[in-house]
């Protein structure tokens, strides 16, 4: 890397008698030349020193320094070798005032051809050089333990390489200005393998990366982070194909696993966000919004059997209002908490039964209306899926009873009317009249009482007669 100029040495000589004397002769500008002269010119072996410090000694032919010899330049740098026409030519060592050195050919005064150069920071460099700089192949070792070996231009890591770095790594391919530049491969010791356009010394372009983990990517590339479309098969068996974004899975892309899992939809920043598509391992299907990898917003779900929901999700969990089918025909519309129905909804079954009202972890509970499959309708209260507390029931025959029940049957007060105009008012058991209640004849016959099992046991006594 070390550009050495030497000055070509013409000594105008004044007259000397002796002919291959050795003679010592100060010249007009300062320079002191002692050794052999032939016809005048300095011929044969000689030492010339000037006083800016250079000083040759060796061959010299008509005037000319040419031959082997050594030069000392004022700058401290010593060259020993062959010389024409004053300058260092064909095979010669110089030391550099630093502790430099080349050894190899030399051409009108610069480092041209083959050679070795030992620099002061302990890097060796071996190969060609083209006017003082290293050029066409060579290898360079460092103190660090870095290692190139390939192409120069013009002092220039340029063109293809094998570079060994420090740590173990290894590069082949394009350089330029000694950077990992256009098309090449790396390997490192923990099993990171790369192979494809590189820029500014980094994974730009298309490539395939082996990480060390096992994952194996092949697309694009861009500033050393996965960037663009690409496909990724990851160690455990999932696959990615789709866009990335610094490395992470951002924008469109299908995502599958082993198990049968497969997400196709939008990423953000590598988590499942917006709208999208799974199917799950057991074979059901979400299509719609997702909040941080799960059901979020508006979707649906199909399972297996058949079954379907649509409506609102809220963390993966079906929250708010839809509709859900099941198998068997059922449907039920309304409001869900936590996947069960709870708010206000509608259930209705194939067989004509339906139930609007409100819902408690999935159970009937408050106030609703039942329509029942022969017609009979209820509407009041409800506990645990069964009529309790206040409600009126209708029957398709006429029957009508407004009062109390409990455990789903009619228990407590109330009043029933039945279906050929007879009127009951008191207190039931399981349906039955049992206990304090009037019955109201359509004839117009009142039974006042108490009842068991439906039947009167004890009239009521009649009050007695007013005295005259």
């Amino acid at each position: 890397m070390r550009s050495v100029a030497v000055v070509t040495l013409f000594v105008a000589a004044g007259s000397v008698q002796a002919q291959d004397a050795q003679v010592v002769k100060q010249f007009d500008d300062g320079g002191i030349y002692e050794g052999s002269f032939v016809d005048g010119l300095q011929d044969g072996v000689g030492t010339y020193t000037l006083p800016n410090g250079y000083v040759y000694t060796g061959e010299w032919e008509r005037g000319e320094i040419k031959g082997q010899g050594e030069a000392r330049f004022p700058n401290g740098s010593v060259y020993v070798g062959t010389f024409a026409k004053g300058k260092p030519e064909g095979q010669g060592r110089i030391t550099y005032a630093d502790g430099s050195t080349y050894e190899g050919a030399w051409v009108d005064g610069r480092r041209t051809g083959t050679g070795t150069a030992s620099y002061a920071d302990g890097s060796i460099y071996v190969g060609d050089f083209l006017n003082g700089r290293q050029h066409g192949q060579g290898r360079m070792e460092t103190a660090s333990g870095y290692v190139y070996d390939g192409d120069w231009a013009d002092g220039e890591m340029t063109g293809r390489a094998v570079i060994t770095y420090a740590d173990g790594a290894v590069y082949e391919g394009e350089v330029v200005n000694g950077v990992r530049t256009g098309t090449g491969s790396v390997t490192t010791p923990d099993g990171l393998a790369y192979t494809g356009s590189w820029r500014n010394g980094q994974f730009d372009g298309e490539g395939r990366l082996v990480q060390p983990n096992g994952d194996i990517y092949e697309g694009t590339l861009s500033e050393g982070k996965l960037q663009g479309s690409g496909v990724m098969l990851y160690a455990n068996g999932w696959r990615y194909e789709g866009t990335f974004d610094r490395d992470m899975r951002h924008g469109q892309g299908v995502f599958e696993g082993p198990d049968g899992y497969r997400y196709e939809g939008t990423w953000i920043e590598g988590r499942i966000e917006g709208d999208g598509t799974v199917t799950y391992p057991d074979g059901s299907r979400y299509v719609g919004s997702f909040v941080d990898e799960k059901p979020e917003g508006v979707g649906e779900i199909t399972y297996p059997d058949g079954s379907t929901y649509t409506g609102t999700w809220v963390a993966g969990v079906i929250e708010g209002e839809g509709i859900a089918r099941y198998a068997n025909g059922i449907v039920y519309e309304g409001a869900f908490r936590n996947a069960l129905s709870d708010g206000t909804g509608t259930i209705t079954y194939p067989n004509g039964y339906s139930y609007t009202g409100s819902w408690v972890a999935g159970e009937k509970q408050g106030q609703g209306t039942a329509t029942y499959p022969d017609g009979s309708v209820y509407q009041g209260e409800f506990v645990g899926g069964v009529r309790e507390g206040e409600g009126v029931v209708a029957l398709a025959d006429g029957f009508r009873y407004e009062g109390s029940w409990q455990g789903g049957e009619i228990n407590g007060f109330g009043r029933a009317t039945y279906a050929n105009g007879d009127v009951y008012e008191g207190f039931f058991e399981n349906g039955k009249r049992v206990g304090q209640g009037t019955l109201r004849y359509f004839s117009g016959q009142v039974e006042t009482g108490e009842w068991r099992n439906g039947v009167l046991v004890q009239p009521a006594a009649e009050p007695a007669p007013a005295s005259e």
